[in-house]
């Protein structure tokens, strides 16, 4: 049945059944190759991507949040730092925790996330507590929260975010599998049926190897006399003096001529066995890719490309090419190295003016036919334009003053006349908005394509010309405040010690007119003995200004003066000079003096006297204080001001509310007084008599506070001894009327007895004289003891 077949369709009929098998086999590939491709893009965007989210979550939690409390505890990080890492991180959480939960979650995943959720809104609380903390910037409650935090254990957020991870990673594995059981399935399959296609391809190809023999004689036949033809076609491709090369839609090479293998460096035989691209720059291939394959049939190709020689010298060539039916690309080429070389020179020499002239501080011009032809930006930006803007235009009346254009227009004719080969002046400039500036012209003359041109270069010098001006006037500034100081102001010259200058107030206080001054040596204001330390200062150079403290003067009646000086070396008309200040401070010295005089008599009062005194400011710390004043702080709180001068760190911690109610109301100006006592290590205690008044200034700002501390003890013991002696009185006292009181009761009975007897007598009276004598005694007894018991019940009334 085959037989009836050509060989061509024989050949077509492998063709179709390898196709078919192929086909068919791609097709149950691409089932299975779905499967596992589903299965890999669900491990992606599943597995994967979430795993990514969860990573990045758990890094932002543990890295930016967790540890970032104790980097600001242990001071490695700042609290605004802080602050802004927690909100980046913050804003990381929130973002991959909610781009995971876009994504497909299972049942147990599902679960999983509610539970991570309640922590996540737990471990919000937390870093919303810590960015107040840091808000706040305390230290303290930083120091308790890392504290609560770390007696927590591992936080229950970052442990669910790990549950997520393992189960991402769980659940890929699981997937993995399910791809490596369809690779293995599919891969035996594939084995079984490629087998048979063999076999029913490899017996087709037998039987239509038989046919081709038979029609390669034929072949052969008529292909001699296409040889006779190619020799022609050689002869020619050989003896061309352009590169030409033949390769196939691969971009391998099949042929190559003398020319090519000259231009390359190769051999023929090495560049047969090469693909075009071995030759080709792979930068430039990049950029534009071979397009030969796609080109139809007979269409030119034409372009640059760049060769690599052999020795791995870069040239550029010129190409034409063609493609042919047979699917060969004939390329004829051309060396333009030399060409792109004078080419690059060119525009890298155009480059090179266009960059400096573009990036240059000077402003650039070119001047041909009267018009701009070029300017650079900061010759446009000079004068408020843009570079486009001044192209074309007059110069003069574009940007010169109307005041000096008839200068300028002198200078550009000369120029342009070849009087001059170049000018140089200044001008006063016209801003796009009207305003004025001041700028300097440098141009000279030249010849560009057979045209006079003006090529020039401008700098504004506004700010140099302002400069002049506030010059000019802060000399005069300077001499004003020099003559009309009310210091004596000098220049003296360093090099002989000549006076070059001194204002009024020098003169005045040395009693010299100006011009005795200008003409006489600054040595004449030291005393003679002085003469070779004042050389010495002046050979010495100083920087900036230095004060001298003070020196002793001569005035010209010969009056010895103390002042005190201030100078600074500088350069005067190109002259090394001093400028000096010289301050009479005799009267400050002798003041001085007195005042250290009086300070050294009140400070033998305050360490004669037995109250201690001490000097304190704003902040308890001690200024000054006495004698008494150090024993008393050594002895009570064991405070040595001369070594620690805060007072209030030292006072025990139940005496300092108390002793700072009593500082508010001295601070309010007030003087506040009491009486406080100290315990001793005998048993015994120490009273002291405390006494807190202001310091203040004229303006009754206080500025401290004075404690004058006394010892009354003594009195204090003296004031109990009196009342215990007091109560021993009193307590006599009552014994004494109880005693008095009993007597009189006892003494009454008796006279009682008496009375009675007295009334019996009375019924037979003997003597009437005796009885009259018993009856008033009894009765002056009677009204003693009266008047006794009427006086101890007034004393118990005052008790």
């Amino acid at each position: 049945m085959l037989n009836k077949f050509s060989v061509s369709a024989k050949l077509y009929l492998l063709l179709f059944i390898t196709a078919v098998s192929i086909v068919g086999l791609g097709v149950y590939g691409i089932s299975d190759l779905e499967d596992m491709n589903q299965n890999t893009q669900t491990l992606y965007t599943d597995r994967v991507l979430p795993f990514e989210q969860l990573s990045n979550v758990r890094f932002a939690y543990t890295t930016e949040i967790l540890t970032v409390a104790q980097k600001v505890a242990n001071r490695t990080l700042s609290f605004s730092d802080a602050t802004k890492r927690v909100k980046q991180a913050e804003e990381t959480i929130n973002y991959n925790w909610g781009s995971y939960r876009q994504t497909y979650l299972t049942p147990e995943e599902a679960v999983l996330v509610k539970q991570t959720e309640r922590t996540k809104q737990k471990a919000y609380k937390q870093y919303t507590e810590l960015l107040i903390l840091l808000t706040k910037q305390d230290y303290k409650a930083l120091e308790k929260f890392i504290q609560t935090e770390n007696s927590a254990g591992p936080a229950p957020f970052t442990v669910n975010l790990t549950q997520l991870m393992k189960f991402q990673v769980r659940v890929g594995k699981q997937i993995f599998t399910e791809n490596n059981k369809i690779y293995h399935t599919t891969s035996k399959r594939f084995i079984i049926l490629i087998s048979g296609f063999l076999a029913i391809a490899l017996s087709l190809s037998l039987y239509i190897i038989k046919n081709i023999r038979t029609l390669i004689k034929g072949i052969l036949v008529r292909n001699d006399a296409i040889k006779e033809t190619q020799e022609k076609y050689y002869s020619l491709f050989e003896q061309a003096s352009d590169a030409i090369f033949i390769m196939n839609s691969e971009g391998n090479f099949t042929e190559a001529n003398d020319s090519m293998c000259q231009l390359t460096g190769y051999s023929r035989d090495e560049l047969l066995a090469m693909n075009v691209t071995d030759i080709l720059n792979a930068e430039i291939i990049k950029m534009y890719p071979l397009v030969y394959a796609t080109r139809k049939l007979g269409e030119s190709v034409t372009g640059e490309r760049k060769v690599v020689q052999k020795n791995g010298k870069i040239i550029d060539i010129e190409i034409n090419g063609k493609k042919f039916t047979d699917d060969r690309i004939t390329i004829i080429s051309r060396d333009i190295t030399a060409r792109k070389a004078m080419e690059a020179e060119l525009i890298n020499a155009e480059l090179k003016f266009r960059t400096l002239a573009d990036k240059s501080m000077v402003g650039i011009y070119i001047v041909q036919k009267g018009k701009f032809v070029y300017v650079n930006p900061r010759f446009a930006e000079v004068f408020g334009y843009e570079a486009s803007e001044l192209i074309g235009r007059e110069p003069v009346e574009a940007i010169v003053h109307p005041n000096y254009q008839a200068i300028s227009n002198e200078n550009i004719r000369l120029r342009v006349e070849g009087e001059v080969d170049s000018v140089h002046y200044e001008a006063m400039g016209k801003m796009k908005d009207g305003s004025a500036n001041w700028v300097e012209f440098y141009g000279s003359r030249a010849v560009l394509e057979d045209e006079p041109t003006i090529i020039g270069s401008m700098i504004d010098i506004t700010e140099r010309k302002i400069a002049e001006e506030e010059l000019k006037a802060s000399e005069k500034k300077y001499k004003l405040l020099f003559e009309s100081n009310p210091v004596p102001l000098w220049i003296i010259a360093k090099d002989d010690l000549s006076i070059i200058a001194a204002n009024e107030a020098a003169s005045n206080l040395y009693g010299y007119s100006k011009d005795e001054l200008l003409n006489t040596s600054v040595k004449q204001l030291r005393p003679i003995e002085d003469w070779e330390q004042q050389q010495l200062s002046y050979q010495k150079k100083i920087t900036g200004t230095v004060d001298f403290g003070v020196v002793r003067h001569v005035k010209k009646n010969g009056t010895p003066i103390f002042v005190s000086i201030i100078s600074e070396d500088i350069l005067f008309e190109g002259r090394p000079v001093r400028i000096s200040s010289t301050v009479d401070v005799t009267e400050k010295l002798k003041a001085e003096e007195m005042l250290k005089k009086s300070e050294a008599n009140l400070q033998t009062i305050l360490n004669t006297t037995d109250t201690a005194y001490a000097l304190l400011d704003h902040e308890f710390n001690v200024l000054e204080y006495n004698e008494i004043a150090l024993l008393f702080a050594k002895q009570e709180f064991n405070f040595n001001p001369g070594e620690s001068t805060n007072f209030f760190e030292h006072l025990p911690e139940s005496r300092r509310t108390q002793f700072l109610g009593y500082i508010k109301e001295v601070f309010k100006g007030n003087t506040i007084s009491y009486e406080a006592t100290y315990d001793q290590p005998d048993g015994g205690n120490i009273w002291y008599y405390v006494k807190i008044f202001p310091i203040s200034n004229k303006e009754n700002e206080i500025l401290g506070l004075v404690l004058a501390i006394s010892d009354i003890t003594e009195r204090k013991n003296g004031e109990q001894s009196l009342q215990l002696a007091y109560q021993r009185i009193k307590t006599n006292i009552g014994f004494i009327r109880e005693m008095i009181w009993k007597q009189s009761h006892i003494l009454r009975s008796p006279l009682a007895n008496l009375k009675g007897l007295i009334t019996i007598l009375q019924s037979d009276p003997g003597d009437e004289e005796v009885l009259a004598h018993i009856k008033t005694e009894l009765d002056r007894m009677d009204a003693v003891f009266i008047e006794m018991a009427q006086d101890t019940s007034a004393d118990d009334m005052n008790y």
